[in-house]
């Protein structure tokens, strides 16, 4: 989806026989000081340190990170047997408050 302004909005779901493969992919994502796997073209990796807290949902883990050469930020989410991610980009820079409503909003559908 492309919103008026640009902005590119992917989100991929993949569901697993059980939630403690989906919790071991996330884990592997969440374990690194900086994000483990790349989006193609992001040259920069770094985890969204100013997402805040009170905007995270119960019962679904997100992990926001992501700024690079084509301007890209991307969360992966995980619920239960679901692991999500949900991808941004943007010529100039995908702006920070679109894709935490876009996180949010994706968290509360898994929920």
């Amino acid at each position: 989806m492309t919103a008026p302004d640009g902005t590119r909005t992917r989100i991929y779901l993949l569901q697993f026989g059980t939630a403690a493969l989906t919790d071991a992919l996330f884990e592997e994502f969440a374990a690194a000081a900086a994000p483990t796997h790349a989006l193609a073209g992001a040259e920069l990796e770094a985890f969204d340190d100013g997402f805040p807290v009170r905007a995270r949902v119960d019962d679904v883990d997100a992990l926001p990170s992501s700024h690079g050469k084509e301007q890209n930020r991307h969360a992966y989410l995980g619920a239960g047997d679901v692991l999500a991610l949900v991808a941004q980009d943007r010529a100039g820079g995908a702006r920070d408050v679109p894709f935490r409503q876009t996180v949010v909003l994706q968290s509360q559908l898994l929920r």
